[in-house]
C-alpha cells in the first residue's frame, strides 16, 4: 500500500521549486530589463509583435495572459483605430501554445510526472500539436496584421544593462536547459531557487513556501497515487472497461470517452484541471490514447467559458466575441484533426 502512495512523489518537490522560482522571479521584476530591451532595438514593427508576444507569452507566472496584454498595448494601435481588435487573439495566441511546451507549465508537469517522462519523452509526444498551433499563430500574424497597424512608442527613460540580463535570465535558460539534458530537476531547480534568493536577499521561510501553489501541489499528487493504483490492478481495470460502455476500441465506446473528456474540461476551464483530466484518462486506457486526450481536453479547454483570458483580451482590445470563437474554434479543430490522424491512422 505504501508503494502506491509514496512512489513517484518526488516531482512534487520539483514542482515547488518552480513555484518559488516563478514567485521570485515575479515579485522582483527580474525579466523587465530583457522586455525593454528587446523593445527598444527591434525594428521590424511586425517582428516587434512576434517577439514581444512571446516574451509575454512565456513569463512564468500566473495572470500572464494580462502581462502580454500589457505589453501588447504599448504598441497596438489607439481604442477605436483599425487593426487593433486584432491584437486581442495575438494576445490568447501567444500565451497559450506554451501549455504544449513549457517545462514551467502545469500542463507539462503534471504528465510528466504522472507518466515519469522527461521533457523530451513528453514533447516526442506532443509536437503534432505544438507544430499546427505554431503555423496558426504565425499564419494569423503574418496574414491579418499590417506594418502601419503596429505604433511603437518609444521609451523616454531607458537604462538597459546587460549584466542584469546574465545575472537574472540566464540562470533560469541554463537550470531549464540541464533538465533538458539530463540532470535530475531536483538539483536543477534546487540550485536556481538558492540562487535567486540570494539574489533577492529572500530568505524568509514562509514567504518562499507561500509561492506554492498547493492545489497543484495536491492534484498532482492525487493523479501519481491513482496512477500508481491503476499499474497495481492493471488486468482487473482493463478486463472492467473491455466489458463495459466505455470500451475505446469501439466506436461507441471512442465516441462516448472523448465527448466525456471535451466536455469536462469545456466545463471546468482550467489548465492544470484539464492536464489532469487528460493524464487520469490516459492511465485508465493507455499511454498510446494521451495526444488524443491532451488534444480533447486542451480545445475543451480553448473554447471554455469559464476560461477568463477570452474576458481579458476582449477588455484590452475591444476583440469582437465572433472573432475569438472563429479562431479557437479553428485551433481547436486542428489540434483534434491532427491527434485523430496521429493516433488512430499512423
Amino acid at each position: 500500500m505504501s508503494n502506491i502512495v509514496f512512489k513517484g512523489q518526488e516531482y512534487l518537490v520539483m514542482i515547488g521549486l518552480i513555484f518559488i522560482a516563478v514567485g521570485l522571479i515575479k515579485d522582483n521584476m527580474l525579466f523587465n530589463s530583457l522586455f525593454y530591451y528587446i523593445k527598444q532595438t527591434v525594428k521590424s514593427n511586425k517582428a516587434l509583435v512576434v517577439i514581444l508576444s512571446a516574451i509575454g507569452g512565456i513569463l512564468p507566472i500566473s495572470g500572464r495572459v494580462t502581462v502580454s496584454a500589457g505589453m501588447l498595448d504599448t504598441i497596438a494601435p489607439k481604442k477605436g483605430e483599425n487593426g487593433r481588435e486584432n491584437y486581442g487573439i495575438i494576445d490568447y495566441l501567444s500565451t497559450h501554445h506554451y501549455y504544449m511546451w513549457s517545462p514551467l507549465e502545469k500542463t507539462v508537469l503534471i504528465p510528466m510526472a504522472a507518466f515519469s517522462l522527461t521533457w523530451l519523452g513528453l514533447l516526442n509526444i506532443l509536437w503534432p500539436l505544438l507544430a499546427v498551433s505554431v503555423l496558426l499563430i504565425f499564419g494569423y500574424i503574418y496574414f491579418y496584421i499590417k506594418d502601419s497597424d503596429v505604433v511603437v512608442t518609444p521609451i523616454l527613460e531607458f537604462n538597459f544593462k546587460l549584466s542584469e540580463i546574465i545575472r537574472n535570465v540566464v540562470p533560469m535558460v541554463a537550470a531549464i536547459l540541464a533538465v533538458i539534458n539530463g540532470l535530475n530537476p531536483i538539483w536543477s531547480f534546487g540550485l536556481l531557487v538558492f540562487y535567486y534568493c540570494f539574489l533577492t536577499k529572500t530568505w524568509d521561510y514562509k514567504k518562499l513556501v507561500s509561492y506554492i501553489n498547493w492545489e497543484v501541489i495536491i492534484i498532482v499528487g492525487l493523479i501519481i497515487i491513482f496512477g500508481n493504483y491503476v499499474k497495481t490492478y492493471d488486468s482487473f481495470i482493463t478486463d472492467y472497461i473491455k466489458q463495459s460502455v466505455f470500451d475505446i476500441t469501439t466506436l461507441s465506446g471512442l465516441i462516448l470517452v472523448s465527448f466525456i473528456a471535451f466536455t469536462s474540461a469545456f466545463i471546468l476551464g482550467s489548465s492544470s484541471k484539464f492536464a489532469a483530466l487528460a493524464v487520469i484518462l490516459t492511465q485508465l486506457f493507455g499511454i498510446e490514447y494521451f495526444l488524443w486526450f491532451f488534444a480533447l481536453e486542451f480545445a475543451g479547454y480553448l473554447l471554455s467559458p469559464a476560461h477568463k483570458c477570452v474576458a481579458i483580451g476582449k477588455t484590452y482590445f475591444n476583440t469582437p466575441l465572433v472573432k475569438y470563437i472563429t479562431v479557437l474554434g479553428i485551433w481547436a479543430l486542428l489540434i483534434i484533426f491532427t491527434a485523430g490522424v496521429v493516433v488512430f491512422v499512423f
